[in-house]
């Protein structure tokens, strides 16, 4: 019986043949611990503190990621855009999609935005996405980008460890992006964007 083959992952830039088959992708995630925000003051004289809370059983986004159709218009709409868009995708064994990576160029303020760094949940820790954040930063320098700018929920407790562990920034958080409270056991969690920076210049 022959040793198996060493299975291959190839990034290679993303089609439009690829969009529907996206859903192979699983970007899912579990958190046992998540940010909490303690905020002090009012009006303009505000402050915000985030500190890491351990939950009584895991939070689980579901299927809240999934490459629903209307994930899927978005990502064709920026890949019609031709120089301004980079988009990768990661394939196992030239079959299955396991990873992607979606940004473009912001001309206004000089920038490029991730939309999407998602890995499959069994393909996490295996250096995917650090070999996607690395294509993401030398387009971006190609662009002559001032930063690469992206926003995380602090449910996502993995992807905010990972963008501090690349050397972003936590440049921002917005409490109100979303409304839609999760039960838990220990309280209703409402979700609030993160939003990170990655300098260049």
């Amino acid at each position: 019986m022959g040793i198996p083959d060493e299975p291959i992952i190839e990034i290679r830039p993303l089609t439009l043949e690829d969009i529907p088959n996206l859903p192979e992708i699983r970007p899912t995630y579990r958190a046992d611990t998540i940010l909490s925000l303690e905020r002090s003051g009012s009006g303009y004289l505000v402050s915000w503190r985030l500190s890491e809370r351990r939950l009584a059983q895991p939070f689980d986004k579901g299927g809240l990621y999934d490459f629903t159709p209307e994930a899927q218009a978005g990502i064709r709409e920026r890949l019609k855009r031709g120089t301004a868009a980079y988009q990768r995708v990661a394939v196992l064994n030239g079959t299955r999609r396991v990873g992607l990576l979606d940004m473009t160029w912001q001309a206004w303020n000089e920038t490029a935005f991730i939309w999407n760094l998602m890995v499959d949940l069994d393909f996490r820790r295996q250096g995917i996405g650090r070999r996607l954040w690395h294509l993401a930063v030398r387009a971006a320098r190609a662009w002559n980008a001032r930063a690469i700018t992206l926003e995380t929920q602090q449910t996502n407790i993995d992807a905010c460890r990972f963008y501090a562990r690349m050397g972003c920034r936590l440049v921002g958080l917005d409490e109100g992006m979303y409304a839609n409270p999760t039960e838990s056991p220990d309280a209703p969690i409402t979700e609030f964007a993160l939003f990170w920076a990655y300098p260049l210049r």
